[in-house]
């Protein structure tokens, strides 16, 4: 996840943005290359170096104001030191050779030192007072996702889970597609799941836990930072080049759940970067095919740097998350997390049992989206159906009201008043307003409307004339 250095901030503090641009002259901590920050202070803008995947300087207490002189000759032995620490003890092809040799003992044998993150053969006096994780099964060793207990640092690389029906519905989806080639970007269930299973797939896992090592061969899994693009090890790179040169520009889509607390903007500057690789090293003018897993309250700012995104209705459901699965015990409307994709959102069908197919629209939506006439739209985002407005003009939550004080729709116990939003707009990047009050928007809409009740009324009157 994005990491917000701790320093104090003052009253007239505002926002921290990142500064997407090339990381190649960026200093680096453990985790490879730093991302460039801003923020206000007394109006005046400050930048800063951070790293790029813990939240907490705890973590990871790399730090640096851009407009102090870089020292950088005199601190990167430090942190080259540390890098090196960072990654100690980690030799892929050895530990593949040991992943084989565990293989051929019986379950009883198979020991894995929790405490030293590896298989232990015969090792016992060196993980004394250690904890393990023993009997594992050949299914296990499929599914390391479903052995290790999940991280669960929410300040740097929190792990939530696909469930099995929703692993299914990806994969399915992917072949349906005719997709034949899987990049998965910190989502491994769908890698162990096609590893596993007699798919006629191949796939290669980008992930930041690294005990992935123990259970995936170098050819199957990079250690990866997907905040910055960085490959732990000079190997794992050449690996992944190879593997997209191997596809021929063909038959490929990546697929990434990202931390939900991580910024959207050096995310994007990744999927770009992967996608320009690929174009490049294949010779194809096509773009990657990308499903970004993400909740649906982050379709604004995904749409304002990728607007050829499109979200699906698709409700994205995990093991390990009390809110992210539909049923009694879930979220009253079901999971929160949709499926972000570049693809024509009609080329994607979805489960019959809980979607339908929205002829106007030309997509599968969820069955409670209920399409708007006057949007010209399924319009419902978060699992509930959406009324229209006449005075907003456009359709809003049902358990909203009209607030003639405020000349919006809000919830029916907010606080009346004119809010101040000293942000940005997604859409023509001014400030003072948001992307659903943007001007532009707004003018652009009336006359789509106008238009239309014009050529209504004209073929109206064509009809009668005909009659």
């Amino acid at each position: 996840m994005k990491t917000f250095p701790k320093f104090k901030q003052p009253d007239n503090h505002h926002g921290i943005k990142v500064i997407t641009e090339s990381l190649n002259t960026h200093p680096c901590c453990p985790h490879g290359p730093t991302l460039l920050f801003s923020t206000l202070i007394n109006n005046q803008e400050k930048r800063f170096f951070g790293c790029a995947a813990c939240r907490d300087r705890k973590l990871c207490s790399f730090f640096m104001w851009d407009d102090k002189p870089r020292k950088v000759l005199d601190s990167q032995k430090v942190w080259q030191e540390k890098g090196v620490k960072f990654s100690k003890g980690i030799c892929h092809r050895r530990l593949f050779i040991r992943l084989n040799q565990i293989k051929c003992l019986p379950s009883s044998k198979r020991i894995f030192c929790s405490s030293c993150l590896k298989f232990t053969i015969d090792e016992e006096a060196k993980h004394i007072g250690h904890s393990f994780l023993s009997n594992i099964t050949d299914y296990q060793l499929q599914h390391p996702s479903e052995l290790l207990p999940p991280l669960d640092d929410a300040k740097m690389e929190a792990q939530y889970l696909f469930s099995k029906d929703s692993v299914k519905f990806l994969v399915d989806t992917f072949k349906n597609l005719g997709f034949r080639h899987i990049i998965c970007v910190g989502t491994p269930r769908i890698h162990e799941y096609i590893q596993s299973s007699e798919t006629n797939l191949s796939s290669i896992l980008l992930d930041f836990d690294h005990r992935f090592h123990n259970f995936f061969g170098p050819l199957e899994y990079c250690w990866y930072n997907m905040f910055n693009n960085h490959f732990f090890f000079h190997e794992a790179q050449s690996v992944f080049k190879e593997y997209l040169k191997a596809t021929k520009g063909e038959q490929t889509v990546l697929v990434t759940d990202p931390p939900f607390g991580g910024r959207t903007e050096p995310l994007i500057q990744t999927f770009n970067s992967i996608n320009r690789q690929y174009k490049n090293l294949t010779n194809t003018e096509n773009n990657l095919p990308i499903f970004w897993i993400f909740p649906y309250f982050m379709e604004p700012q995904i749409v304002n740097l990728r607007p050829d995104f499109k979200m699906l209705d698709y409700k994205v459901q995990y093991d390990n998350h009390a809110l992210f699965h539909n049923g009694s015990k879930g979220r009253k409307q079901g999971s929160p997390v949709r499926i972000f994709t570049n693809l024509n959102p009609s080329k994607i069908k979805l489960p019959e049992e809980d979607y339908k197919f929205c002829s106007k629209c030309s997509r599968w939506v969820a069955k409670e989206n209920k399409h708007c006439k006057t949007c010209g739209g399924c319009t419902s985002k978060n699992g509930e159906t959406y009324v229209h407005c006449k005075k907003c003009e456009r359709c809003v939550k049902p358990n909203w009201r009209h607030c003639y004080d405020c000349g919006r729709c809000a919830q029916v116990n907010h606080q009346c008043g004119k809010i101040e939003f000293t942000g940005v707009c997604l859409h023509c990047k001014a400030e003072g307003h948001k992307q659903k009050e943007c001007p532009e928007i707004v003018k652009s809409e009336k006359v789509s409307r106008k238009r239309k009740h014009t050529q209504k009324i004209l073929r109206n009157k064509k009809i009668k004339m005909d009659g």
